[in-house]
């Protein structure tokens, strides 16, 4: 069957979001929890996820109606490039994020860019802004084009040789960065540079690894102080799934879970013991005594599994740092583990039995 994401409209996306929601709520509460208040984290989250998406398409919609009604052309193609990358993010992230709260993270840096773009748009005056409309109008266009690129990397990603020879010479994943800020001439740690040069980093690893240049043209004049953080996160996203594809953790979570109906609850103790075993300190990710969460792949088609509520804000740490040497300090006790939905199959039966939303 075609991995190629499914082009949805602005109501299939929403049914789309709803429906991957009420699945995930079905198998929180399979879960055995330990308390109602802990229970009602893992649901509240999953809630954002899906309601972060009701509120981009909404200013979307408000937007494209309000470039309308002023019948400007030039805000009216700026708008259309808002539109289209928005709608592709929020496609991307459903069909391939099978982790609510990696999810919530990414969608919650694609709300804040697009925020900042409407708030932009607004604003224009492109009779007497013609710089400012220019430079909005190459912003957009630009995300809209990335956001496009990145979805058919992720969608056509195989665990390839480069993966293979990472994990056979235990490349770490600092390591990993580091070596490719030497190679693009950068000085100093990875966690120090501005996030033009750490999009740089993670786009040349990406490029390493086989699958394509990058689309960017890297400047803040293109890509705005606001948006680099979504494709900071979104390339190193890539780059995580290209360094964990031959990890043996991955593989010990897929086999331990029942792929259609089971859930799992496992102590820290447990889940700790259990990621020695099946290879995890070959990814130097650092134990909390009070907390942990496994990070397997971001995206993929395999068994997608909920492990560890905070799971976004440690990859987002991560990427950020350059480093998974983290410390996980988020307070939980406990490690969930539950299959959660295939987004892109139910894109797939959306379009057919939905055609006309």
């Amino acid at each position: 069957m075609s991995r190629d994401l499914v082009d949805l409209s602005p109501g299939q996306l929403y049914k789309l979001a709803d429906l991957i929601h009420r699945q995930e709520v079905e198998k929180l509460k399979e879960l055995n929890f330990q308390s109602f208040v802990e229970q009602q984290k893992y649901l509240n989250d999953a809630k954002d996820a899906r309601d972060k998406v009701y509120r981009i398409l909404e200013s979307t919609k408000n937007m494209m109606a309000q470039t309308k009604d002023e019948k400007d052309t030039t805000k009216q193609d700026i708008a259309k490039d808002v539109y289209e990358y928005c709608t592709k993010g929020i496609g991307l992230s459903l069909q391939l994020f099978r982790s609510y709260n990696t999810r919530l993270t990414y969608l919650d840096k694609l709300k804040s860019h697009s925020d900042d773009l409407i708030k932009q748009l607004k604003w224009l005056n492109p009779a007497t802004q013609q710089k400012e409309a220019q430079r909005l109008a190459l912003e957009a266009g630009m995300y809209k084009k990335a956001t496009l690129e990145y979805a058919k990397k992720f969608q056509h990603f195989f665990p390839n040789q480069f993966s293979k020879w990472l994990k056979e010479n235990k490349v770490k994943f600092e390591d990993l960065v580091q070596r490719n800020v030497a190679k693009l001439g950068f000085k100093g740690p990875f966690r120090n540079l501005n996030d033009v040069q750490k999009l740089q980093v993670y786009e040349n690893i990406i490029a390493e690894a086989g699958l394509g240049n990058s689309v960017v043209t890297y400047s803040f004049e293109a890509l705005g102080k606001i948006g680099v953080a979504f494709l900071v996160f979104t390339a190193a996203a890539m780059v995580w799934n290209i360094y964990t594809a031959e990890d043996k953790l991955q593989a010990a979570v897929r086999d331990s879970v029942n792929v259609l109906t089971a859930v799992v609850s496992l102590e820290v103790g447990t889940v700790v013991s259990a990621a020695v075993e099946a290879g995890f300190v070959a990814l130097d990710i650092e134990i909390a005594s009070a907390a942990v969460t496994v990070i397997g792949a971001v995206a993929g088609f395999g068994v997608g599994v909920l492990i560890g509520v905070a799971a976004g804000a440690l990859l987002d740490l991560i990427f950020s740092s350059g480093t998974s040497k983290v410390n996980i300090t988020d307070g939980l006790t406990i490690c969930r583990v539950a299959p959660m939905p295939d987004g892109l199959e139910l894109a797939r039966l959306i379009k057919q039995n939905y055609p006309n939303l």
